[in-house]
């Protein structure tokens, strides 16, 4: 089922970005790490399942090698050609994912390819929650 994205368009596009000014990057990655806290930690399948039911895209790790995960992410399409700042949400909200995980922190960014995001999660397991 194709998810609507006009809302969320609107709401990240002319609401968000109104308001941010030039902080929209930085607010909307701490934002998708309060999101994540909101919901318990998932596995991957999950996480992909929750990508496709916000109308985030289709999510796939790619790679997990130390302390370090790649997803790529395909954004519905009308939010493919959008800049890098757009897609702090679904980054913050990975980290924050990753990082209930294995309970250290993370961070993570998105890098925007033609068609798809590739986002990086990095683990500081010397970090611990406690």
């Amino acid at each position: 089922m194709s998810q609507p994205t006009f809302a969320l368009e609107l709401l990240r596009d002319y609401v968000l970005t109104d308001l941010l000014g030039d902080d929209y990057g930085q607010v909307i990655y701490w934002s998708g790490k309060r999101v994540a806290r909101r919901f318990p930690v998932m596995p991957d399948n999950e996480l992909s399942a929750f990508f496709a039911e916000a109308g985030w895209g289709e999510l796939t790790l790619l790679k997990e090698k130390g302390n370090k995960f790649v997803y790529e992410l395909i954004p519905p399409p009308a939010t493919q050609e959008k800049a890098t700042g757009y897609h702090q949400l679904e980054a913050g909200f990975l980290a924050e994912q990753i990082a209930g995980r294995f309970q250290c922190v993370a961070e993570g960014y998105a890098d925007v390819a033609r068609q798809s995001v590739q986002i990086t999660v990095q683990l500081d397991r010397k970090d611990t929650y406690e």
